[in-house]
C-alpha cells in the first residue's frame, strides 16, 4: 500500500518559472522601465494544486497537495542594468503548513504537514532581456528554480510578466506543472498549477 507521504516537498529560490509565453523574444520597444532604480525585495506569495496518481495493482490512490505560502523575513535587493540582473543579499524564511489529501478505495484522509524554508541570502547576477515593456526573459537560465520532489532538473525561470505602480515592481508567473514523481518506488505522473507573485520596491 502506497503510505500517505507528502508529494510535494518545495525547496524555493524566488519563483519565476514559465510565463512569458510570447512568439518571439525580439528586444523592447522603448526605454527600459527596470533601471536605475534599486528595487528591495518585499516577499513572495505562491499558491499551488499539485495532484498526483498512482495504481497499486487494483487499488488507484490520488493525492491532492495544497500549497498557499507567503515568504517571511525579506531581505535584499534587485538591480537591473540594461542586460543584467544583481541580486544583493536576497533571502527569506517560509513557516507554514499545507494540506495533503488522500482518496483511495472511496477513503478520503486529509493531513495538514509544516511547510518551513529558509533561503540564506544570496548574491549573484544573470542575464537577461526586456520582451516589449511588460515582460522579462533570460536565456541562459537564472538561479531562480523550484525543486519539485524528485522531479529532475529542478523547474528553472524562463520569464515573467511584470508590472510597475508608483514604487512598487510586482512580479506575476504560473506554470502547469506536469511530471513525475516516485514514492516507494511506485512513480505517480504529477500535475497542478503554480502561480507565484512577487513585489520588489523602489529603495
Amino acid at each position: 500500500m502506497l503510505n500517505r507521504t507528502p508529494f510535494l516537498a518545495i525547496a524555493i529560490c524566488l519563483l519565476f518559472t514559465v510565463a512569458c509565453k510570447k512568439s518571439n523574444h525580439s528586444g523592447n520597444s522603448g526605454p527600459n522601465p527596470l533601471t536605475g532604480t534599486s528595487w528591495k525585495f518585499d516577499g513572495e506569495t505562491t499558491k499551488a494544486d499539485i495532484t498526483s496518481t498512482a495504481s497499486i495493482g487494483p487499488i488507484s490512490v490520488t493525492v491532492i497537495n495544497l500549497i498557499n505560502f507567503q515568504t517571511l523575513n525579506n531581505v535584499g535587493s534587485f538591480t537591473f542594468t540594461a542586460d543584467s540582473l544583481g541580486l544583493v543579499g536576497v533571502g527569506y524564511t517560509i513557516d507554514t503548513t499545507y494540506t495533503s489529501i488522500t482518496s483511495s478505495g472511496g477513503i478520503t484522509d486529509t493531513l495538514v504537514s509544516p511547510l518551513t524554508d529558509t533561503a540564506k541570502p544570496l548574491n549573484t547576477s544573470v542575464t537577461y532581456q526586456l520582451i516589449g515593456q511588460d515582460s522579462i526573459y533570460f536565456p541562459n537560465g537564472s538561479p531562480f528554480k523550484l525543486n519539485v520532489d524528485s522531479i529532475q532538473p529542478p523547474i528553472q525561470l524562463s520569464g515573467a510578466h511584470f508590472t510597475i505602480s508608483g514604487s512598487t515592481l510586482t512580479f506575476t508567473s504560473s506554470i502547469n506543472l506536469s511530471g513525475n514523481e516516485t514514492i516507494h518506488g511506485i512513480t505517480a505522473p504529477t500535475t497542478g498549477p503554480i502561480t507565484s507573485v512577487i513585489t520588489l520596491s523602489k529603495q
